[in-house]
């Protein structure tokens, strides 16, 4: 008769995944200290998060570039093309960023417009200035363990627990994107138009929450489809 308890070796991935997962929710938080703590408005939030877009970006080409050969084939991914694919999504998502900034800019900029005039006035003010650099740090780990688990998983315990293909890994980076900032930016509407700290910390909840459903659809997804 064979034991249903399940073995080290199949219980390690799903704890280590459990693990990865917290860390990502719980920097999810840490802007809520900025609310509370560091008088943060509409746009430095905003700034965050477009900011995080970089940092998903980064972890999406190393995705791309690492957990995107399969391991049946005699050959993987070359240094030189995932060079060449890391310089077309960085080309390619720093317009998109760059578009999403200037949207951001004209619609919550408010009194900040007059104070930031370029990159190093935002670093100055918003990034140094506002205390960004910790919850953006935060969020690197964050997102950082996931792809480690991830990868630890695939290549280690032969498990496959995120998308192998290039493409499905692309595309669900900007869908995960627009998606994401339009709740958010629904949401700074709103969080604007009442100008007080409360509708902030809803802002961070609700991007929690996305954050949350969007890793475990990812996961169930993969959960279903055949190891590689």
């Amino acid at each position: 008769m064979t034991s249903a308890v399940p073995s080290a070796a199949e219980s390690s991935p799903s704890r280590r995944g459990a693990f990865a997962a917290w860390i990502l929710i719980l920097s999810n938080l840490v802007p809520l200290a900025g609310i509370v703590f560091w008088g943060w408005d509409v746009f430095v939030l905003l700034c965050l998060y477009w900011l995080e877009t970089a940092v998903i970006g980064f972890w999406t080409i190393a995705r791309a570039a690492t957990m995107s050969r399969d391991r049946g084939s005699a050959t993987g991914r070359s240094l030189a093309g995932s060079l060449a694919l890391a310089g077309f999504f960085t080309v390619h998502s720093g317009l998109f960023m760059s578009v999403h900034m200037l949207f951001i800019f004209s619609l919550f900029a408010g009194p900040w417009a007059s104070r930031v005039h370029d990159a190093r006035d935002f670093i100055r003010l918003i990034v140094v200035g506002k205390d960004l650099w910790i919850p953006l740090l935060a969020l690197f780990v964050g997102q950082g363990a996931m792809f480690i688990n991830d990868a630890v998983n695939r290549f280690v315990f032969a498990k496959t627990t995120a998308s192998t293909d290039t493409g499905e890994i692309m595309g669900g980076f900007y869908k995960r994107i627009v998606i994401m900032h339009l709740a958010i930016m629904g949401g700074a509407f709103v969080a604007q138009a009442i100008g007080t700290a409360a509708p902030l910390i809803v802002l961070v909840l609700l991007k929690v929450a996305i954050e949350i459903r969007f890793q475990m659809k990812t996961r169930t997804v993969n959960a279903l489809s055949p190891s590689a």
